[in-house]
Order: structure tokens, then sequence, then C-alpha cells
């Protein structure tokens, strides 16, 4: 049996005038602030903290035990060109860092990295690094030797025409890739075209002039005189 939900009148509430509680915020102005200067200040992360994925594209077979075992369905399986198997896309706009994914990779292809904030400057295409195939581990690691503040690899991802994408890194370097389609079946550019069988011909005998090529010999029946004599 469901309880009846009781909800409680603003009049009945019992609310308490006073002079002095609003002067008492004064206190906090004369003490040190709490909160983290970002990016101006810098913090050093748990051992092993859960932070922004890595792939190594090398070691990834498409299998999508990742986007299987997600439970936002924060991952979708891109096909790349020239790449035989498709890869994982992590949408951090659903993501929870459960690191479900990282634990269930078959390959140990997926990983994380202990980089844990992301700030952008609130620009349309900023959100295109909510949205990402994660890079090569080693380059990750590159990056937070050289800066030491954590953040996150890619400062600039680029979207052209057909597909393209552009990532811009934090050191300057570029990567630069094909999006073909998503899912698990290869989309049709993926697929490799078959190839033109050629029709081939039975080699034919060519006549050397001044000699005829001789006729199979045919049994002629004799008449019926022939046959009597």
């Amino acid at each position: 049996m469901k309880m009846p939900a009781r909800v409680v009148g603003e009049e009945k509430v019992k609310i308490k005038k006073s002079f002095v509680k609003p002067w008492m915020g004064i206190k906090y102005l004369f003490k040190k602030p709490v909160t983290i200067k970002i990016p101006y200040e810098k913090v050093e992360p748990a051992p092993k903290y859960r932070g922004f994925h890595t792939l190594d594209w090398k070691k990834c077979v498409g299998c999508n035990f990742c986007g299987q075992i997600c439970p936002a369905r924060a991952i979708e399986m891109t096909w790349i060109e020239g790449e035989k198997r498709p890869h994982p896309k992590v949408d951090y706009g659903r993501c929870t860092f459960c690191q479900f994914c990282v634990d269930v990779c078959p390959t140990g292809a997926l990983g994380f990295s202990e980089n844990f904030y992301l700030t952008t400057g609130g620009f349309e295409e900023d959100l295109e690094l909510y949205d990402w195939v994660p890079i090569h581990p080693d380059k990750v690691k590159e990056l937070n030797e050289k800066f030491g503040d954590y953040r996150f690899p890619v400062e600039r991802i680029e979207k052209k025409g057909d597909g393209v994408y552009v990532y811009h890194l934090r050191d300057g370097e570029k990567l630069e890739f094909k999006i073909l389609g998503y899912g698990l079946r290869p989309p049709a550019a993926a697929k490799p075209k078959p190839a033109a069988k050629a029709q081939t011909k039975a080699p034919t005998k060519k006549e050397e002039p001044g000699k005829e090529t001789a006729q199979p010999e045919t049994k002629k029946e004799g008449t019926e005189t022939e046959k009597k004599e």
C-alpha cells in the first residue's frame, strides 16, 4: 500500500527572524579561500585516478565489449579510414568514469589516464572536445611530463568536410584522420572493392599459310547395289 505524500505548506514552516545572521558572513572575508583557482593552481591527482581514456589503435580489435558494458551508453564504435577494425568513441557528456570499459577490454587497448579536468571557452566548436576517439597512452604520458597539469591532451578538435577530423594536441602536433561511419558493421566506404575478374578466352590455333587443316574422315555407307554385290 502506497502511503500518501504529505506536503507542508510554507505558512506552517516556522522561520526565526534574526538580524545577526546576515552579518556573520563577514568573517569569511578574512579567511583563505577553500576553492582551487583552475588553471592557475595545480593539483596532484590520486594514484590510478580514473580520468580521461587512452586507446592503443593497434591493439584494439573492435569487439565492442566496452560499448556493451557501458551503463551510460557513452561509447560508439567508429570506423576510421585505414583501420581494419572499428574503435570506440567516448562521449564525455554521458560518461560516468566508472571504467567498466577498461576492465572488460580483452586486449588492454583501452585504458585511462590521470588527466581529470577539461575547461573550454563555452563556444559551440568547443563541444567537439567532449566526444573523441582516445589517443595512444604514450602520447598522453609525454604531454603530462611536459606540462604536468593533467589537462585534456587535445587543445582543439577541427572538424573538416567529408568526415575529416584534426586533433590539435597541446604540444602543437596534429593528428588527422577520416571517419567513415559508425556501428559494428563496416560502412560501404570501408568495404574493400572486389577485384574485377579478367575474362580469358581459350587460345585459338592460328593456321599457317600454305597448310590446310586436316579434316576428320567420315565413313560413308554404301549403296544398296554395292551391298548386293
